[in-house]
């Protein structure tokens, strides 16, 4: 981490003496820090900003930063945090373009870095369906990097294809060759705003990006359209395995029916609204 000292800018030279001269001028510098990339820069294709980059440097959040968050008309068109990324990166780098799991590591370390680490939050028993709270320290993040492990890959019958950035897999009933694409920002927009009685084949058209080393958006439409059921499922279960990202999971405990169960926890509201 970098930490930059703030340093203000006086005029130490004589004062002048005209009243209408203008007042010393003020430079604040906000301090940065690196943030590790879950992708570590190896899926983004040669010219983008972060190809091969392990890190990326953020600035941390500002009075200026809230304002973007707490604004009526970009969280009412989602665009809130596109523009909260956009402030902190300091390169000049588009924030749909970033994988989702890149994403969610840099506003994770922005939240710790401008409201702490401590994240309240409710998760409710999958048993009882009663709701608890729970405070939940971000720093005991983990990172899903088996998409790097070349054993589960092996295992899972997975092969990198570094010329088309894709995972290639042969799916178990169809036989067909599919390769698998990481989601950027503009395909997580995409999912959330698409037609929800769509949402299982919209899903897959985001992140099956090859069929048969058949690249065109239509082929890739109809054979979605006509994927046996075995493999829509064994590709939703697989594919998140996949995806470089940070995971937030807590060992709950429901104090009413004493349900025990690894959970994720939700990005909610609270997550940059915290209450104090």
């Amino acid at each position: 981490m970098r930490n930059n000292q703030r340093r203000l800018g006086q005029n130490k030279g004589p004062q002048p003496s005209s009243p209408a001269a203008a007042a010393p001028s003020m430079a604040f510098a906000v301090p940065t820090e690196f943030v590790e990339l879950p992708s570590q820069g190896k899926f983004y294709l040669e010219g983008h900003p972060l190809h091969k980059q392990e890190t990326v440097e953020i600035k941390f959040m500002t009075a200026k930063d809230e304002d973007i968050l707490s604004s009526d008309a970009l969280l009412k068109k989602g665009l809130a945090l596109d523009r909260l990324l956009e402030s902190l990166l300091v390169e000049d780098i588009d924030p749909s373009t970033l994988f989702v799991g890149d994403r969610n590591a840099i506003l994770i370390a922005a939240r710790i870095s401008g409201y702490g680490e401590q994240y309240d939050v409710t998760l409710t028993c999958r048993e009882c369906f009663t709701p608890s709270e729970i405070s939940y320290n971000l720093k005991n993040a983990t990172l899903n990097d088996k998409c790097f492990d070349s054993v589960f890959l092996k295992r899972e019958g997975v092969f990198f294809n570094e010329n088309t950035q894709t995972f290639d897999i042969k799916l178990p009933t169809s036989g067909v060759t599919v390769g698998l694409s990481l989601l950027d920002g503009e395909s997580e927009r995409f999912l959330s705003n698409n037609d929800k009685e769509k949402a299982i084949t919209s899903m897959l058209n985001t992140f099956i990006t090859k069929v048969n080393d058949e690249t065109d958006p239509k082929y890739i439409d109809d054979f979605v359209e006509a994927m046996p059921v075995k493999d829509s499922r064994y590709l939703r279960n697989l594919y998140p395995k996949l995806v470089p990202q940070v995971r937030l999971v807590e060992n709950f405990l429901c104090k009413e029916c004493f349900h025990e169960q690894e959970m994720e926890v939700p990005l909610s509201a609270g997550f940059f609204w915290p209450k104090q």
